[in-house]
């Protein structure tokens, strides 16, 4: 039986980039189109990556030192396979987090039900995106690029040359399934499964596509341009259905999930979608009741007044000058508001005139109160 780990050269609690490094470095060093290369190395280090990359037939075969999907061979092992001498007394699939029958027998014996099916589909991936306030506020294209599975280049996906063509396939003869009759503690049934020669096309390839192994897709890196629209906030998750993981043998791929991260402005603070800005003020600015001056987020400039009476740690709200409001996303729609927090700022020294005036203002304005 094949050791996946010794193919690949890594300890079995080898962790994900372990895997990935030691698969990039033999699929290039065994790579059949280069001098040196090896057609059948390849392939094994290539089936080795396809299931120690796969959280889940890794888990398979780190349990029972195969996987349940074809990938290494058929039925189960030996009399009763993995599962001899277990007591199923009792058994429900609720227990085992499975939801139906169909999900059990997916999960033990792969195939042709659904789970299998799904498998084959590109994996979902998830984008951390950094952005600035600005580009919160006003909307903003971005490209960005990460390492994945794409779709093979030289045979488009399909896993074989197409120059070289087809032919009936013989071990499902042209229907593209395998009916195979099974033994389980549920009594004996028959299980219709994608034959695994022609990937249930009923027609099975003449030659093996050298670059991608027969799998259809090879790691890649992958770029493309999100457009972030208006009011989006932190933590938002934007969907982008087919830009993820490209899928087995021309299977759909998976989704692209893209994780929004708004970096801290140096001027305004987002609270919800409320923007809060700090503004400094003299107490002349007050005496003389001055107008504030304050920039928004949208560059605009806005005079805000100091009401009579203003105490100096109470806000000033400048209604819908904040963010977007995405959509509705806080239950209204239009724009949060500014929040404007006071500073005063104290005089460094005062000259004895000046000292004078303070202390004739104050008996003034102890009079006033």
């Amino acid at each position: 039986m094949k050791d996946y780990y010794e193919i690949l050269g890594v300890p079995r609690g080898a962790s994900e980039d372990e895997i990935k490094k030691a698969f990039r470095k033999l699929a290039h060093q065994y790579h059949p189109d280069k001098a040196g290369g090896d057609e059948k190395k390849f392939k094994e280090v290539n089936e080795a990556y396809q299931v120690l990359s796969d959280k889940q037939k890794k888990a398979q075969y780190d349990r029972f030192g195969r996987t349940f999907d074809n990938a290494g061979g058929g039925g189960f092992q030996g009399a009763g396979g993995p599962f001899a001498g277990f007591d199923f007394g009792g058994f429900s699939a609720d227990q085992f987090g499975f939801d139906n029958l169909d999900d059990i027998l997916g999960s033990f014996f792969g195939g042709g039900t659904r789970r299998s099916q799904a498998r084959q589909r590109g994996n979902d991936i998830q984008v951390l995106l950094g952005i600035t306030l600005k580009e919160a506020f006003f909307g903003v294209k971005k490209d960005i690029s990460f390492r994945t599975f794409v779709v093979c280049s030289k045979c488009t996906g399909s896993g074989y040359d197409k120059n070289a063509g087809t032919k009936k396939c013989e071990s499902c003869h042209g229907t593209g399934q395998i009916k195979e009759q099974r033994s389980s503690f549920i009594g004996n049934f028959v299980q219709v499964r994608e034959c695994d020669k022609c990937f249930g096309t009923g027609q099975a390839p003449n030659k093996i596509c050298p670059e991608c192994g027969g799998a259809g897709r090879v790691m890649g890196t992958k770029n493309i341009t999100v457009d972030i629209k208006p009011g989006v906030f932190p933590g938002q998750v934007i969907k982008i259905a087919g830009q993820g993981e490209a899928g087995l043998r021309g299977k759909n791929p998976g989704d692209l999930y893209i994780k929004i991260n708004v970096a801290p402005d140096k001027v305004f603070k987002l609270e919800g979608d409320n923007l809060v800005v700090v503004k400094n003020i003299s107490f002349s600015d007050i005496l003389r009741g001055k107008d504030i001056e304050i920039e928004s987020i949208s560059g605009k400039k806005i005079s805000v007044e100091i009401p009579p009476r203003h105490e100096i740690n109470e806000d000033i709200i400048v209604k819908g000058e904040g963010m977007h409001r995405s959509a509705g996303v806080f239950g209204k729609l239009g724009r949060g508001d500014l929040i404007v927090k006071l500073h005063l700022k104290t005089p460094k020294k005062l000259s004895g005139k000046t000292r004078q005036i303070a202390e004739d203002l104050a008996k003034e304005l102890e009079k006033d109160e």
